[in-house]
């Protein structure tokens, strides 16, 4: 069975000739999660990009792949770390968010540190923080259509500042998952940056014209925050094991929750109260579950069964709708963020 590695390979300054004729065969030839540096014009500074995280969202590695392949000198020095190299592979390629039997890798940045995917995430976040970047960005895509938008744990001019070169949208997070962006240290920023949807050419387009100003724009914090969209405190709508969930445009019979196959459509649309997102089953609202950041169940605070169709209680904007089954069971169905309670 392949295993995700515990360590890392480096390569310095790769010329542009050795990166192969496409972002597949440049895969190819890292054959596992790599850290890849370029010396910039300003060797006192550093940037770091992560992308990959995830094996099905490749966005972020397209676009590496064609800011290596141009062959520029970043404005300062940058590292890239490609992390699930061997998920990406495994066919049908990019398919795989990581691999049969492992956590999902961009859930491994906590303790304890006892398995090879965990041990990789420690030595990242000691390689970061030895490096010390002035900035972090962490490359997504969404598995179903949405609009770009950038995650953070702090609403600080910094992480406006960072999250402004790619989008005008800002989630602020401030539940433990284990994910990279929690392990921000000091004053440099983090964003992760959800590109838009994982086939959508529009997102491959965002990706590579922004990761390159990130790497040859001279200051990144030289410019005032532009107005955002901001949504605070989201939280997530999980599926509860063991029930059945299944998108569909009618009621599933076997289904103990449908949501419409459309709900991607709804991402960043402020949902008003009495609004369906799909059909219940028998047992109703059992099979959902929304958690606080203390853990606590708010599940009828915002949902209510209505003739058998899953609706809301309150205003609310959705983001990070899915309609794929996989991500929705293991990771959630969606986020949110509240308008009141």
């Amino acid at each position: 069975m392949i295993q995700t590695p515990a360590e890392f390979s480096q390569w310095h300054s790769p010329s542009p000739d050795d990166l192969g004729a496409d972002h597949l065969t440049f895969l190819q030839r890292l054959g596992g999660p790599a850290w890849i540096t370029l010396t910039g014009k300003d060797r006192q500074r550093s940037r770091a990009i992560i992308t990959l995280l995830h094996g099905n969202e490749p966005s972020g590695l397209k676009a590496v792949y064609q800011l290596l392949k141009s062959g520029i000198q970043p404005a300062t020095n940058l590292d890239i770390f490609v992390a699930s190299v061997d998920a990406a592979l495994l066919p049908p390629l990019f398919s795989h968010r990581y691999l049969p039997g492992e956590e999902d890798f961009n859930r491994c940045f906590n303790l304890p540190a006892h398995t090879p995917q965990r041990q990789l995430a420690q030595r990242l976040i000691q390689q970061l923080r030895q490096l010390g970047p002035e900035a972090i960005v962490d490359t997504h895509n969404t598995s179903g259509h949405s609009l770009p938008f950038a995650v953070s744990t702090r609403d600080d001019i910094l992480s406006r500042q960072l999250a402004q070169m790619f989008t005008r949208r800002l989630v602020v997070i401030d539940q433990a998952l284990g994910t990279l962006i929690e392990q921000r240290d000091g004053h440099c920023p983090i964003v992760t940056i959800e590109f838009g949807g994982f086939a959508d050419p529009q997102a491959d387009i965002l990706a590579e014209q922004s990761l390159h100003a990130f790497s040859t724009r001279d200051q990144l914090f030289d410019r005032t925050p532009d107005p955002m969209q901001i949504l605070q405190h989201p939280v997530r709508l999980e599926l509860e094991p063991g029930h059945q969930l299944h998108y569909a445009s009618t009621g599933q019979f076997d289904a103990d929750i449908t949501l419409f196959n459309t709900i991607d459509q709804l991402n960043f649309a402020k949902i008003q109260p009495g609004t369906s997102l799909g059909w219940l089953g028998k047992r109703g609202l059992q099979g959902l579950r929304v958690r606080s950041a203390t853990g606590k169940d708010l599940t009828s605070a915002y949902f209510v069964e209505h003739n058998g169709l899953l609706t809301t209680c309150h205003t609310m904007t959705l983001f990070m709708a899915t309609t794929d089954p996989f991500v929705a069971a293991q990771d959630c169905l969606l986020y949110f963020t509240p308008e009141s309670l």
